[in-house]
């Protein structure tokens, strides 16, 4: 059987003593049948990860804050509702016999 992509190039580099003992617990953790295959996959893995555009993370950081603005909002507007609808029942309730008072609530630290 031919191999399509022979692997005839070799790379060396050195590593101390605790940088290979952090590789070799990886290599087993990863499950690769080799350090040399770990080490191939995470340098192929590094050169083939697309590069990141700092102006699309940016975009995508406003966009999360403006959600969390509004949601920040709905959450005081069902507040108000809340304590709004609880100060009703309050109201209602008092002075009827056997009536429980509602706890005025306290609003959550912003």
């Amino acid at each position: 059987m031919s191999v399509v992509n022979p692997r005839n190039r070799l790379v060396n580099f050195r590593l101390s003593e605790g940088e290979y003992e952090k590789l070799r617990a990886a290599f087993r953790e990863a499950g690769a049948r080799s350090i040399s295959e770990f080490a191939r996959n995470a340098v192929l893995q590094v050169i083939s990860a697309p590069e990141i555009d700092p102006a699309a993370v940016q975009g995508r950081i406003e966009t999360l804050q403006e959600r969390v603005a509004l949601l920040e909002n709905r959450i005081e507007q069902l507040y108000r509702t809340i304590s709004l609808a609880g100060m009703a029942e309050a109201v209602q309730l008092r002075g009827k016999p056997g009536a429980v008072e509602i706890p005025k609530q306290v609003r959550p630290s912003q």
